[in-house]
């Protein structure tokens, strides 16, 4: 299963159902034959931006971000970062990689997010070329992307 499809499975298991933690929301993906690691888990929810509510039974559950643009936020920051296979820098400059078909996806969410730190954005089918005002807002971006 794509990581896309995924998010999407999670995210409406999360609305019809209460889930405590993350190991049983772990065990609800295996059930489902979902082959995912607590790891995974772990940053899918930190992509989709779950935040934990008063659950009926008692405790906290996961739940959605009632602000549908953080969701969609969420979603599109996950998807961009997801197709990216390699960054490099040098100065004001990052070359990022991607998946073939997906840089249209990396610059539109990085408009969204850095435009206003982005002199230009000049894509292909496989990278894209960020050029940024000033180097230290492409180093900050080289850093989030290298951890992620």
């Amino acid at each position: 299963m794509k990581r896309e499809e995924r998010l999407n499975f999670i995210a409406q298991f999360i609305r019809e159902n209460e889930i405590k933690t993350q190991e049983e929301l772990v065990n609800t993906l295996l059930t489902h034959g979902i082959d995912v690691t607590q790891a995974t888990v772990s940053r899918d929810i930190k992509s989709l931006a779950l935040i934990k509510v008063p659950a009926e039974s008692g405790g906290y559950r996961y739940d959605l971000p009632k602000n549908k643009e953080v969701l969609q936020s969420s979603l599109h920051k996950a998807l961009a970062f997801d197709a990216i296979t390699g960054v490099k820098m040098k100065d004001n400059m990052l070359w990022i990689l991607a998946n073939p078909g997906t840089t249209s996806l990396v610059k539109n969410y990085l408009l969204e997010e850095y435009g206003d730190d982005i002199f230009s954005i000049i894509i292909d089918d496989d990278s894209a070329l960020v050029v940024f005002e000033i180097e230290e807002e492409a180093k900050t971006l080289y850093n989030l992307l290298t951890e992620f």
